[in-house]
Parts: C-alpha cells; structure tokens; sequence
C-alpha cells in the first residue's frame, strides 16, 4: 500500500470519536463475558467440587458471591481489587469448612473450590494493565499470602492442594504477563508503522513539492525571458516579437501540462486522475527539447557528451533531467546572458553532470534575480534520492558550476534510458 492509499484511510476528529466509540462497546462487552465467565466457573466449580452435582450451602454461596464482587471494579482500581479477593478468598478458606480429602485424589484438589479462581481473575487483570515490576510486586504476595493462609487453617494432609492454589495464581499472573507482552509488541509495531507512513507522506510531499518547484520555476523563468525578448522586438521587428509571444504560449501550456500531471498524483482516486495524470516523468530523452527551450528564450547553450551512454540507476535519469532543468533554470534567472556550457560524460558506472554558465553580463549584474535556495536543495535532494551525489560552486572566472554524479545501473536490470546521446 503506497503512501496515497494510506493517506485515502479516514482520519479526523469525526472518525476517531466513531473508533473510540467502538473500542468503548468492544471493551464493555468483553468485560461483561469475563464477569460472566468468572461467575460461572466459580458456581460450577463449588457445585460440583465433592465429584458430584451438589447446590452450595448458605456460607459457601455468600463468599462465592463476595469474592467475585470486587472483579467488577477490577479495570478501574486492579490492585485494590486484588487485595479485596485475596482478603475475601482467606476468610473463605478460615471459615468456609473443606471437603473431606480422604474420598479420592481429585476431590482433593478441589477441596477450596471456588479458591483461587477470584484471585485468579484479578491477578490477570492486574498483569495485563500494569508494568511488569508492579506485576509481580502485587501478584506474587498475594499468592503467598493465600499459601499461608490455608497451611494455617487447614490441615498439612492438604499441602498438596495449597500448593495447586499457589500455582494457579501464578499461572495466571503469567499468562497476564504475556497477554499484555503481546499487546506491548503490537501496540509498539502499530506505532512502527505509524511512523513509517507518516514518513512516505512526508517523502511523497517533499517529492511533489519538487516537482511543483522545478515545472513552475522553469516555465516561469522562460516566459519571464521571453516576454522581455518580446517587449524589446516589439519597437524593431514584429514578426520576432510575435514568435517570442508564440515562444510564451508554447511555455505556458506545457507548464499547465506537467502542472497538470503533479497535481494529479494528489487526487484521492487514482483512477480519476486523467491521461495527464498518468503522463510519464520527463528523462534524458526529453533534453533536446528542454535546451531548445531555453535557447528560445534567448539562452546561449553549449552541449557536450562523452563517453557511451547507457542505463542508469532507477530514478537517476528523471533526477539527472531535473537537476539540468533547475541549474539552467538558476542560470538564466541569475545570470541572464551567460553563455552556459551543458557537459555530460557517460562511464560504466556513473553518469557525470556538470552545467556551468560564465559570470553574468554587467547590465545584469545590477538587478540580481532574488532567490530562495529551495532549487538547490531540490538538486541535492534529487541526488541523493538515487544514491548520487551533487555539489555546488563557484568558478574562479566568477560563474557558477553545478557537478552531480548519478550512478549506472547495475547489470542484468532494465531501464528506460537509452543510449541516444552521441559525442
């Protein structure tokens, strides 16, 4: 799922009161079946605890009721709640009266019946809403506290037995333990994710930004030059002018068009974005027509290839389209009239870019283009996205040289670049 489908996911306050309402149900009908669970269990087991069906006395039914109680608070308070069964399940094991152990083994397990099973209950709650340390700083006192009660009030032919309770509260602290484990792992993978959508977007976002900078930045600059070639011609040749004003609708519509096609990628339905929506991304093929489109504008530009083109990395030749596109686009805003110099060197493992353009006339020295940085930025970006590299500087004579490396495709993977460009 790509970063525009996860963005698609309804969000805002609107759905995450509709989700909180139904985590809310979810939570109370699960705790509902766990009360009614516990209850149930707790019934059977001391109806059946002498091996055959046999409804509870008066005593024994009131502290089964009184241990079960406290489990209704148990998510809001879960250590009170384990403190108030162990205190209610040792006073049923004070004065409840134990089922004669000497009619069989498996009575005899059974002979505290319905305790530990309320203990039980609160240690898992316990151990599935709170830290680990607090865990068994709670849980496992109130095992042992449970184990010396019934050695003190019942008789050591029951060790066995008491030694089961023991095991069962900590068993069930355990599996507690592993539940919430589970819940930590998966709440902390959510996150992961989370966080790792969030950052597509934000790539997504920075990627469009680019590409909304470089179509504007250098349609805009073009027809900015044209329209002065434009004014200028208009007092000495008409029919010139007249191509220059042709030269700007040219511009304009194609900055519509690639205008078109980025914002197309911010639709919510793919499917609705349009043939220009789909419009593939401009690579090195499309150079002849980008230089013959600053050289309409008046741009003096000096092509140069060497060595033998071939496949480059993905990304890398939309990138190394971009990063010609902006550096004369830099040029012509900050050095208009500068002869510029496009040299690019092919080698098996790299492509090497280099746009330099001479200092800049003095009659355009006066009024520098004021500028932003962001196309620099952008370049390196660019760059950097194919495992390349870019620098920036000034020449000595005054001009100003940008120099990317843009590595080759490995062997045995297709690319559409081509080989096209010849020294």
């Amino acid at each position: 799922m790509g970063p525009e489908a996860l963005a698609r996911r309804p969000t805002g306050p609107a759905h995450d009161t509709a989700q909180a309402r139904r985590d809310k149900r979810g939570g109370w009908a699960a705790g509902l079946a766990f009360h009614v669970v516990v209850l149930g269990t707790m019934l059977a087991a001391v109806t059946l605890r002498q091996g055959h069906e046999e409804f509870p006395g008066p005593t024994l039914l009131v502290f089964t009721v009184l241990s079960w109680l406290p489990l209704l608070a148990r998510t809001r308070w879960p250590l009170a709640v384990l403190g108030a069964t162990v205190l209610a399940e040792s006073l049923h094991l004070v004065v409840v009266p134990f089922v004669d152990p000497g009619l069989a083994t498996p009575i005899a397990m059974a002979a505290y019946q319905p305790v530990p099973l309320a203990t039980m209950g609160a240690a898992w709650t316990v151990a599935t809403r709170l830290p680990r340390a607090y865990t068994w700083a709670a849980c496992g006192p109130a095992a042992v506290i449970l184990l010396i009660v019934s050695l003190i009030a019942r008789p050591h032919s029951l060790i066995a037995t008491d030694m089961v309770m023991f095991d069962l509260v900590v068993i069930a602290t355990t599996v507690g333990r592993f539940v919430s484990g589970h819940r930590e792992r998966e709440a902390l993978r959510a996150l992961q994710r989370q966080a790792e959508t969030n950052a597509e977007v934000v790539a997504e976002r920075l990627r469009i930004a680019r590409d909304l900078h470089d179509v504007l930045a250098h349609h805009l600059t073009l027809v900015n030059a044209q329209a002065g070639v434009a004014g200028y011609l208009m007092r000495t040749d008409l029919p010139a002018a007249s191509t220059a004003l042709q030269d700007i609708s040219t511009h304009t519509r194609r900055a519509l068009d690639e205008l078109r096609a980025t914002v197309g990628l911010l639709r919510q339905d793919g499917e609705a974005a349009g043939p220009e929506g789909r419009r593939p991304v401009p690579g090195l093929e499309r150079l002849d027509e980008l230089l013959g489109g600053f050289r309409s504008a008046g741009a003096v530009i000096a092509l140069r290839v060497t060595g033998r083109p071939g496949p480059l990395a993905a990304g890398a030749d939309t990138a190394a389209y971009r990063i010609v596109q902006e550096a004369l686009t830099n040029a012509t805003k900050h050095a208009a009239g500068a002869g510029i110099a496009v040299h690019l060197h092919w080698s098996p493992r790299a492509l090497e870019l280099r746009i330099e353009n001479q200092p800049a006339p003095h009659r355009a020295r006066a009024l520098p283009a004021p500028g932003t940085g962001h196309g620099l930025i952008g370049m390196r970006e660019r760059a950097g996205s194919c495992g390349g590299l870019l620098d920036t500087r000034w020449t000595p004579e005054g001009g100003f040289a940008v120099t990317a490396t843009l590595p080759a495709e490995a062997a045995g993977t297709e690319s559409p670049t081509t080989g096209r460009l010849a020294p």
